[in-house]
């Protein structure tokens, strides 16, 4: 079998059970069902992913790189930084939206997703790094590293995913759950742009 069908088996594959996630959760989606939903056996999808937590890792693997080229045309893009950093937590709700809706907030998909957000913090630094350095540049930021701020900005949203994900009453979050969370992240970013923006005293020294 040559290497271009094995990548577009295994595509069609990942759309099929980005599906299936998306509609039930992880903790609901059997293998069974993906093949079903394909028309292959069982065993011809344990050939392309051994176990259905290998197939999720794919899929969340591949929200993160439609995330990072979304955020990589916004960043390519001629707004200035202060609108592109808006973009950017737009887009960073967006996804966490897209991985709620993946998993379920099922106890089952926690370790997964420590692990590929691990993965995803330098990108994600990356980007943030990007956005703060071109503001500072061009005097829309009054920061003293772009990098130090970069990694204080992550911390924050963590902090802020992680107190959503403990405060749950159920495994699948309401409406008004999420809703407080955007709203939680949408308050940082004015506080952060209020305090960053040369429109106020000083330089904040991160």
């Amino acid at each position: 079998m040559n290497t271009a069908h094995c990548q577009d088996k295994r595509e069609t594959i990942l759309e099929a059970a980005h599906k299936r996630f998306a509609h039930y959760g992880l903790a609901k989606v059997t293998m069974d069902e993906i093949a079903t939903d394909l028309g292959i056996s069982k065993a011809a999808l344990y050939y392309y992913f051994p176990a259905k937590e290998d197939v999720f890792r794919h899929v969340v693997a591949a929200e993160q790189q439609d995330f990072a080229q979304r955020i990589e045309a916004i960043i390519d893009g001629n707004s200035g930084a202060p609108s592109k950093l808006r973009e950017y937590f737009a887009q960073h709700l967006n996804l966490l939206g897209s991985l709620l809706d993946l998993g379920r907030a099922s106890e089952s998909i926690k370790p997964i997703m420590r692990e590929l957000f691990r993965g995803f913090s330098d990108t994600e630094i990356g980007f943030l790094t990007a956005i703060l350095g071109e503001g500072k540049k061009h005097g829309d930021f009054a920061i003293e590293s772009p990098e130090k701020s970069a990694l204080l900005v992550q911390h924050i949203l963590q902090g802020l995913r992680i107190r959503f994900v403990k405060t749950l009453k159920s495994e699948e979050p309401t409406g008004s759950e999420i809703e407080v969370y955007r709203g939680d992240v949408r308050q940082f970013l004015e506080i952060l742009l209020k305090g960053i923006s040369h429109k106020h005293n000083g330089v904040v020294k991160v």
